[in-house]
């Protein structure tokens, strides 16, 4: 999967998709997707050119569990042929409703 087909991918649950760990602290409406690289790794290719595979977490935040957007994201995964292992956390609010946060990694390939 390139980065363009990931987010293609993540628009087509039809919610709010940024890319940035600072989406998740924005104004924009719940549910909402953020993601963002957090590993790099060189992996070599024909001659001297070089391919990497960048690691991306896909975090999705939703102030209910088991959102049905959340469940149209696992879906379009699924179809994609990932699979990936979803965590599932609530984050209390000091000033305001907490929130739950699912999230996973995907690879990505991508040229330097």
């Amino acid at each position: 999967m390139t980065k363009s087909e990931l987010s293609a991918l993540l628009h087509r649950v039809g919610i709010p998709v940024g890319e940035g760990e600072q989406f998740l602290d924005s104004a924009e409406r719940m549910p909402k997707i953020a993601y963002w690289e957090y590993i790099w790794e060189d992996v070599m290719a024909s001659g001297d050119d070089y391919d990497m595979i960048v690691m991306y977490q896909i975090s999705f935040v939703s102030s209910r569990p088991r959102d049905t957007a959340l469940i149209r994201l696992r879906e379009l995964l699924n179809e994609a042929g990932i699979h990936p292992v979803i965590y599932h956390e609530y984050i209390k609010g000091d000033a305001s409703p907490g929130y739950f946060h699912s999230y996973f990694n995907i690879e990505v390939q991508e040229e330097i």
